[in-house]
């Protein structure tokens, strides 16, 4: 008997992020259909191709997918192989299942569906994502580069300014200034290569997450047991120095995975602490 992967996504999940994923047949999919919580995550959803959903993939990596609508009614998304989206408007549960069938026995009628005219980045609404992050080097990378570009810029100014006003700079005081860079720069790269074994992964969604210091020592985390968060909020709004502590009194300190903001709407439940870069802090609740 045919069998064909499905999943769901509910309204707390991200784009990629899916549950019970397994193969089942015509049946076992009606039946998961029936079974979602449809009523209960109907409230306050918006209606997109991320949300609250089942989403079918057969052997051709074409995908049907069903979510919410307005008016109580459901839209069918089907994507083919090579990015063509297409949606339709189902009143009942019952007329969303018949389209399974249909898409299980290949015999769907597009005809009844209307084209997107703009295909650009539907897949990652249809594919699973690991929500796996490792150290990412180039980030690190251009960091120090726009960190040594604004230290030879300042130490230039310096200079050019000294022969502005005709005074001699000492050789002393110019080779001090490069070998401060030298090890300013030497020590950001050992402080973030020490870090480059790091594994994390992690869903907003979904309440456990992975993190170890390296692919040998990972430990799996509830949210739950978390008793807040701290970070450092920068002038532009960025995010650094994320730290999460849990209420046995461990804590871990992810960094240079992936952006701090994207970091912190993981956990979008749990409390957070914020200091900006002119040293005063307040609570974030």
């Amino acid at each position: 008997m045919l069998q064909l992967i499905s999943k769901l996504q509910h309204n707390t999940y991200e784009k990629g992020e899916f549950s019970d994923e397994q193969p089942r047949d015509l049946e076992e999919t009606i039946q998961f259909i029936k079974d979602f919580p449809w009523d209960a995550e109907r409230a306050l959803t918006d209606i997109q191709l991320t949300g609250p959903s089942i989403t079918i993939q057969d052997d051709d990596l074409n995908y049907l997918k069903f979510g919410l609508y307005f008016n109580g009614k459901f839209c069918a998304y089907y994507l083919d192989r090579d990015n063509h989206l297409y949606e339709y408007h189902a009143k009942t549960v019952d007329e969303a299942c018949d389209l399974v069938a249909d898409f299980f026995n290949q015999k769907l009628n597009l005809s009844l569906f209307e084209k997107h005219f703009f295909n650009i980045g539907n897949k990652p609404h249809f594919i699973t994502n690991d929500f796996i992050y490792r150290f990412n080097s180039a980030r690190v990378f251009a960091i120090g580069l726009v960190i040594s570009v604004y230290l030879l810029f300042f130490f230039g100014v310096l200079f050019f300014t000294a022969i502005g006003k005709e005074k001699a700079m000492p050789v002393s005081v110019f080779l001090t200034m490069i070998v401060t860079l030298g090890i300013l720069i030497g020590y950001i790269a050992a402080t973030t290569m020490k870090g480059r074994h790091q594994y994390l992964q992690i869903s907003k969604g979904k309440t456990q997450f992975s993190y170890g210091y390296d692919e040998e020592h990972i430990v799996v985390y509830d949210k739950a047991d978390i008793k807040e968060i701290s970070y450092t909020l920068g002038s532009k709004g960025s995010v650094s120095n994320v730290k999460i502590m849990f209420k046995n009194g461990e804590f871990i300190q992810p960094a240079n995975l992936l952006d701090g903001m994207t970091l912190l709407e993981k956990f979008p439940k749990t409390p957070k602490t914020v200091s900006n870069q002119r040293f005063f802090s307040f609570s974030r609740r």
